[in-house]
């Protein structure tokens, strides 16, 4: 078994405070070495730990063969070791942590779920495959600090933390975390709050790690005093973002993934559909009231699942990690983007960056683009634009896509230039008379000038041809539409790559009926013609 530096560290401080502590506790050093190591196949921080890592690291134990009888006594002496000192992240509770060692459960080792690998690594520490990651173009974490600060919710939790002053005790004869009656009901007519905001707050305020506790009390924790450091808020909003969706249970991390891993512009009937299944909705309950002063025995109808993607998304909005778009579009934030990150980096998994713009090429540029995220493509192309003089990479990126067979990178070159400044008018009118970019430059200028049909079929199959890939449906100029025949004649003889799908979807009817019947005349000769 490979020892890391971290495990040895751990261990030495876990002894030395064994040490010091009265009565002296007793540590196992090589129990205690067994069992950080496991734990750091998926943390690579040793103090880093949460309640399911204990059920996970009790059963990868158990499948190693027999645990010593004094395990647990060793397991909890460094529970108190790490709050003790301040050690334990502000994910997990002290006092949940210690009542799931206190209840793990060592299995005979043929009754483990699972055995050892060949690495020693545990499956669950590689639950992803490396070409499965996405490919993530991370912001440095500063940048969002603005976003982090204007948080509403996290700007309640720093209100209750500065109101909670040096200390508070915590209640007593529950596992969780919560405060007193008595402090709630001062807390909730000091700051204004319902009794049951101050609760999700005092949630908020521990996890960000405005606040911490001991056992027994409340006390200020490190984040408070470090958020005017820009890393430290955006990190104290990432490790607080499931305490704020929470009132969703999984559902709104499980809306930021989606939206994290594509990158891409969603609606809430997309979200529904790719979070499927949904449990299914409770029967409707005979009328029949319930007795005055009864609880009634019929389950209340879960909300339909469009209500509740509708209800998770409204607070990842409210809370900063999800920008909403024109046409009921929703993407992630630079600030969602960490928030995910954050929460893969703790399970031990790195997710894939770009190569430096610096050393692309266009077409190794447009690659990327086309491969990655969407919200990562705009960043890295206006990186790359930058470092090069924007003239000067306009031109690059346009003789790559000059082709005509290279629709995909003139999709992508056309809608990084877009919004570009003025400078790139020269360059423009370079191309205007080009048989394959002609269209796509009369469109970046607004200025059809002396665009030709010809030209702008081009720019017509380009984006037709996306979105039959997609299924989605064609938009229809009408003022290019007012003579489909010549239109899909010169679509059939363009020589474009896609022109074959695009025409035969036109054929189906996807622009109307005299679009088709055109399309059927261009593609199949007379082949219904009449129809």
């Amino acid at each position: 078994m490979t020892v890391s530096p971290s495990v040895t560290d751990a261990v030495r401080s876990c002894l030395d405070w064994a040490r010091e502590t009265r009565p002296a506790r007793r540590v196992d050093p090589r129990f205690l070495t067994r069992l950080l190591t496991v734990h750091g196949h998926v943390r690579s921080d040793p103090t880093d730990w949460d309640r399911d890592d204990v059920t996970r690291v009790v059963l990868t134990l158990s499948a190693g063969g027999p645990l010593p009888e004094d395990f647990r006594a060793t397991w909890l002496t460094w529970c108190d070791h790490l709050v003790a000192r301040e050690l334990l992240g502000p994910e997990e509770s002290p006092r949940a942590l210690r009542a799931a060692v206190e209840e793990a459960l060592p299995l005979p080792r043929d009754q483990v779920p699972w055995s050892g690998t060949a690495d020693g690594a545990p499956w669950w520490g590689r639950l992803w495959e490396p070409e499965d990651l996405p490919r993530v173009h991370l912001a440095p974490a500063e940048s969002s600090a603005p976003a982090a600060r204007a948080c509403p919710v996290l700007k309640g939790a720093l209100r209750l933390t500065a109101w909670a002053g040096a200390g508070l005790p915590l209640a007593e004869g529950v596992e969780e975390e919560t405060l007193t009656d008595h402090t709630v009901d001062e807390a909730s007519a000091h700051l204004g709050l319902p009794r049951e905001r101050v609760a999700r707050l005092f949630e908020v305020a521990l996890r960000a790690g405005f606040l911490r506790t001991t056992y027994t009390e409340v006390r200020p924790g490190a984040a408070a005093r470090d958020r005017d450091d820009d890393a430290g808020i955006v990190l104290s909003w990432v490790r607080a973002l499931p305490a704020m969706v929470a009132e969703h249970g999984t559902l709104g991390l499980r809306v930021l993934g989606e939206l994290f891993t594509s990158g891409g512009v969603w609606t809430i009937p997309d979200l529904v559909e790719a979070l499927h299944p949904w449990p299914a909705q409770a029967a409707p309950a005979p009328s029949v009231p319930a007795p005055r002063g009864s609880a009634s025995s019929r389950d209340e109808p879960l909300p339909a699942p469009e209500d509740r993607v509708a209800a998770a998304v409204a607070t990842l909005v409210h809370v900063g990690a999800v920008e909403p778009l024109p046409d009921a579009g929703l993407r992630i934030t630079p600030l969602g983007d960490q928030g995910m990150a954050h929460r893969w980096r703790r399970w031990g998994i790195s997710l894939p960056g770009y190569p430096p713009t610096a050393v692309m090429t266009a077409r190794e540029l447009l690659l990327q683009l086309w491969e990655g995220r969407p919200v990562d493509a705009r960043v890295l192309g206006r990186t790359w634009l930058t470092e090069r003089g924007v003239r000067t990479g306009a031109r690059e990126l346009l003789e790559v896509c000059a082709e005509l067979a290279a629709w995909r990178q003139r999709l992508d070159v056309f809608r990084l230039l877009d919004g570009t400044d003025d400078g790139l008018c020269g360059v423009f009118e370079d191309y205007r008379d080009h048989p394959v970019l002609g269209g796509w430059i009369a469109h970046a200028r607004n200025d059809p000038g002396r665009v030709r049909l010809e030209q702008l079929v081009v720019v017509m199959l380009d984006t037709y041809a996306l979105r039959v890939e997609l299924g989605a449906p064609l938009p229809a100029d009408a003022q290019v539409w007012r003579d489909p025949e010549t239109v899909t004649r010169l679509m059939w003889g363009s020589g474009h790559p896609a022109a074959d799908g695009v025409l035969t979807a036109i054929a189906l009817g996807a622009l109307g009926p005299d679009a088709a019947r055109a399309a059927r005349r261009a593609r199949f000769g007379t082949v219904g013609v009449g129809r």
